[in-house]
């Protein structure tokens, strides 16, 4: 008798899977996406399409031929860039509040959005990597060592940002950019993940995640299909 429940139908790849040993790209049925692999020996796969929800969904681990790209101008396939990472004006002086963004917010950019101050030479490989400027330090969300930056309010160009406080804490003094790129996280993207081109995955792991296409090298994988 099928069984009904996702959770099972996940685990037990009730929702179809493929085999391959060949360097062909594995494309799942209509409507499903890939949900897990499971690498029967070493292989170093050269495509991982992350299925891209955008503003409504997470990332996974992303591999494509020549995908390699500033975090500005990345599409966020990945946990790289946040949902969207938009260069600085820079101003002289220091503790500066708005900040502008030399091209302007789009429609990514919103209110309670934490922010990351970085270089704005860092690529989606990590060469050159992410620089994290002590100004906009790595977020605590939750709890009595809450700390962060975030969006109060958007105007054109102008983002006013607040400190995400804790009991005690200052008021925000504002950022001093020179050369530097704000990285806007929300509830789906995060930063700091690069492309996983040239990865060798072992013998025996099973990763998890949503992926629309997948080509192994030439060696044993499964890859299991759901909703």
């Amino acid at each position: 008798m099928g069984q009904n429940s996702t959770s099972v139908a996940y685990s037990f790849g009730q929702m179809g899977s493929a085999y391959s040993d060949v360097a062909q790209t594995i494309i799942p049925p209509q409507n499903h996406v890939i949900v897990a692999i499971q690498f029967l020996d070493d292989n170093t796969p050269t495509i991982m399409e992350p299925e891209r929800l955008d503003t409504a969904g997470p990332n996974f681990p992303y591999i494509a031929s020549g995908a390699n790209t500033d975090l500005d101008a990345d599409s966020n396939d990945f946990n790289a860039n946040g949902v969207v990472t938009l260069d600085l004006t820079d101003n002289a002086g220091s503790n500066i509040n708005p900040v502008v963004l030399s091209g302007g917010a789009n429609a990514k950019v919103k209110p309670g959005q934490f922010v990351l101050l970085v270089n704005d030479t860092a690529e989606t490989d990590g060469d050159p990597l992410i620089t994290l400027d002590g100004q906009t330090p790595a977020p605590v969300y939750h709890g009595p060592n809450a700390r962060g930056v975030k969006v109060k309010s958007v105007d054109g160009a102008n983002i006013t940002l607040e400190r995400h406080l804790t009991n005690g804490s200052p008021a925000f003094e504002g950022l001093s950019p020179d050369s530097q790129s704000l990285i806007f996280l929300d509830e789906y993207h995060g930063a700091g993940g690069i492309i996983a081109d040239g990865q060798v995955y072992p013998k025996g792991i099973t990763i998890y995640g949503r992926w629309t296409a997948f080509r192994p090298s030439a060696s044993g994988v499964i890859c299991y299909f759901g909703k």
